[in-house]
Protein backbone atom coordinates (compact mmCIF):
# COMPACT_ATOMS: atom_id res chain seq x y z
CA UNK A 1 0.00 0.00 0.00
CA UNK A 2 1.06 3.54 -1.12
CA UNK A 3 1.84 5.80 1.96
CA UNK A 4 -0.39 9.11 1.85
CA UNK A 5 0.52 11.76 -0.10
CA UNK A 6 2.51 9.74 -2.62
CA UNK A 7 1.19 8.90 -5.96
CA UNK A 8 2.02 5.18 -7.88
CA UNK A 9 3.97 6.29 -10.71
CA UNK A 10 2.76 4.72 -14.13
CA UNK A 11 5.09 4.04 -16.82
CA UNK A 12 4.15 5.71 -20.32
CA UNK A 13 5.87 4.87 -23.07
CA UNK A 14 5.96 4.92 -26.89
CA UNK A 15 5.46 2.10 -29.09
CA UNK A 16 8.19 2.02 -32.11
CA UNK A 17 7.07 -1.33 -33.59
CA UNK A 18 4.73 0.51 -35.92
CA UNK A 19 7.47 3.25 -36.77
CA UNK A 20 9.72 0.53 -37.31
CA UNK A 21 7.38 -1.50 -39.63
CA UNK A 22 6.76 1.57 -41.93
CA UNK A 23 10.25 2.63 -42.06
CA UNK A 24 11.14 -1.07 -43.19
CA UNK A 25 8.56 -1.26 -45.74
CA UNK A 26 9.76 2.39 -47.50
CA UNK A 27 13.26 1.03 -47.58
CA UNK A 28 12.07 -1.87 -49.51
CA UNK A 29 9.88 0.36 -51.67
CA UNK A 30 12.84 2.62 -52.67
CA UNK A 31 15.01 -0.70 -53.37
CA UNK A 32 12.61 -1.88 -56.06
CA UNK A 33 11.92 0.95 -57.62
CA UNK A 34 15.60 1.91 -58.09
CA UNK A 35 15.90 -1.61 -59.53
CA UNK A 36 13.22 -0.94 -62.48
CA UNK A 37 14.63 2.64 -62.83
CA UNK A 38 17.60 1.87 -63.47
CA UNK A 39 17.06 -1.22 -65.47
CA UNK A 40 15.08 1.61 -68.79
CA UNK A 41 18.71 3.60 -68.79
CA UNK A 42 20.46 0.92 -70.33
CA UNK A 43 23.38 2.69 -72.25
CA UNK A 44 23.44 2.50 -75.68
CA UNK A 45 25.38 3.56 -78.30
CA UNK A 46 23.05 5.74 -80.58
CA UNK A 47 23.96 5.56 -84.30
CA UNK A 48 25.73 9.05 -86.00
CA UNK A 49 24.33 8.41 -89.65
CA UNK A 50 26.27 10.35 -92.17
CA UNK A 51 24.92 12.36 -94.59
CA UNK A 52 21.81 12.45 -92.33
CA UNK A 53 17.83 13.86 -93.69
CA UNK A 54 16.71 14.26 -90.47
CA UNK A 55 16.02 18.14 -89.48
CA UNK A 56 15.39 19.27 -86.22
CA UNK A 57 11.76 19.91 -84.88
CA UNK A 58 11.21 23.80 -83.30
CA UNK A 59 9.48 23.76 -80.34
CA UNK A 60 6.77 25.61 -80.57
CA UNK A 61 5.47 28.63 -77.74
CA UNK A 62 2.19 30.04 -77.55
CA UNK A 63 0.80 33.15 -76.61
CA UNK A 64 -3.24 33.50 -76.09
CA UNK A 65 -4.96 36.80 -76.78
CA UNK A 66 -8.12 36.98 -75.12
CA UNK A 67 -10.73 39.46 -76.36
CA UNK A 68 -13.27 39.56 -73.52
CA UNK A 69 -16.63 41.23 -73.71
CA UNK A 70 -17.39 43.62 -70.67
CA UNK A 71 -20.52 45.65 -69.17
CA UNK A 72 -18.15 48.18 -68.35
CA UNK A 73 -15.17 48.61 -70.70
CA UNK A 74 -11.83 50.37 -69.91
CA UNK A 75 -13.54 54.04 -69.98
CA UNK A 76 -16.51 52.87 -68.28
CA UNK A 77 -18.92 51.64 -71.28
CA UNK A 78 -19.53 48.21 -72.26
CA UNK A 79 -17.30 46.78 -75.06
CA UNK A 80 -13.75 45.01 -75.20
CA UNK A 81 -11.41 44.15 -72.75
CA UNK A 82 -7.92 42.56 -73.89
CA UNK A 83 -5.68 40.65 -72.05
CA UNK A 84 -2.38 38.72 -72.58
CA UNK A 85 -3.12 35.03 -70.84
CA UNK A 86 -4.25 35.04 -67.93
CA UNK A 87 -2.66 38.20 -66.95
CA UNK A 88 -5.48 41.73 -66.10
CA UNK A 89 -6.61 43.94 -68.66
CA UNK A 90 -4.15 45.79 -71.05
CA UNK A 91 -4.75 48.32 -73.64
CA UNK A 92 -3.35 46.94 -77.14
CA UNK A 93 -0.34 48.49 -77.28
CA UNK A 94 1.23 47.03 -74.15
CA UNK A 95 -0.02 43.45 -75.36
CA UNK A 96 1.80 44.35 -78.89
CA UNK A 97 4.76 45.13 -76.95
CA UNK A 98 4.69 41.56 -75.20
CA UNK A 99 4.34 39.76 -78.09
CA UNK A 100 7.38 41.27 -79.43
CA UNK A 101 9.17 40.86 -76.77
CA UNK A 102 8.25 37.14 -76.63
CA UNK A 103 8.71 36.29 -80.28
CA UNK A 104 12.41 37.89 -79.83
CA UNK A 105 12.92 35.32 -77.07
CA UNK A 106 11.66 32.52 -79.35
CA UNK A 107 13.34 33.69 -82.61
CA UNK A 108 17.05 33.81 -79.81
CA UNK A 109 16.23 30.24 -79.34
CA UNK A 110 15.32 29.02 -82.76
CA UNK A 111 11.65 28.25 -81.46
CA UNK A 112 8.51 29.00 -83.23
CA UNK A 113 5.79 31.42 -81.76
CA UNK A 114 2.41 30.93 -82.78
CA UNK A 115 -0.73 33.81 -81.67
CA UNK A 116 -4.28 32.27 -80.62
CA UNK A 117 -7.04 34.70 -80.22
CA UNK A 118 -9.90 34.01 -78.60
CA UNK A 119 -12.69 36.27 -78.74
CA UNK A 120 -15.97 36.47 -77.07
CA UNK A 121 -18.92 36.48 -79.81
CA UNK A 122 -20.77 39.34 -78.65
CA UNK A 123 -17.81 41.19 -79.86
CA UNK A 124 -17.70 43.03 -82.96
CA UNK A 125 -15.29 41.67 -85.63
CA UNK A 126 -13.57 44.83 -85.83
CA UNK A 127 -12.42 44.68 -82.25
CA UNK A 128 -10.89 41.09 -83.50
CA UNK A 129 -9.77 42.38 -86.47
CA UNK A 130 -7.15 44.67 -84.11
CA UNK A 131 -5.53 41.85 -82.66
CA UNK A 132 -5.04 40.22 -86.01
CA UNK A 133 -3.12 43.16 -87.22
CA UNK A 134 -1.78 43.62 -84.05
CA UNK A 135 -0.17 40.21 -84.19
CA UNK A 136 0.66 40.33 -88.26
CA UNK A 137 2.82 44.01 -87.56
CA UNK A 138 4.70 42.20 -85.11
CA UNK A 139 5.28 39.66 -87.64
CA UNK A 140 4.12 36.42 -86.02
CA UNK A 141 3.40 34.16 -88.93
CA UNK A 142 1.20 31.91 -87.17
CA UNK A 143 -1.98 32.34 -85.76
CA UNK A 144 -4.95 30.41 -84.66
CA UNK A 145 -8.50 31.65 -83.92
CA UNK A 146 -10.60 29.93 -81.13
CA UNK A 147 -14.18 29.13 -82.17
CA UNK A 148 -16.71 26.63 -80.22
CA UNK A 149 -17.85 23.87 -83.01
CA UNK A 150 -20.80 22.42 -83.49
CA UNK A 151 -22.82 25.34 -82.06
CA UNK A 152 -25.58 27.13 -84.06
CA UNK A 153 -25.79 30.98 -83.37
Amino acid sequence: MAAKGKIRGSSLGFNMTPMIDIVFLLIIFFVLVSNYSSAERVPVELPNPYKSQARKVKVTDRVIVNCQWSASGPDGQPGVVYRAGPNPPEPLERISDRLAAARAAAAAEGRELIAVIRADRRLPFEDVRAVMRMITENQIEQMRLVAQAGEEP
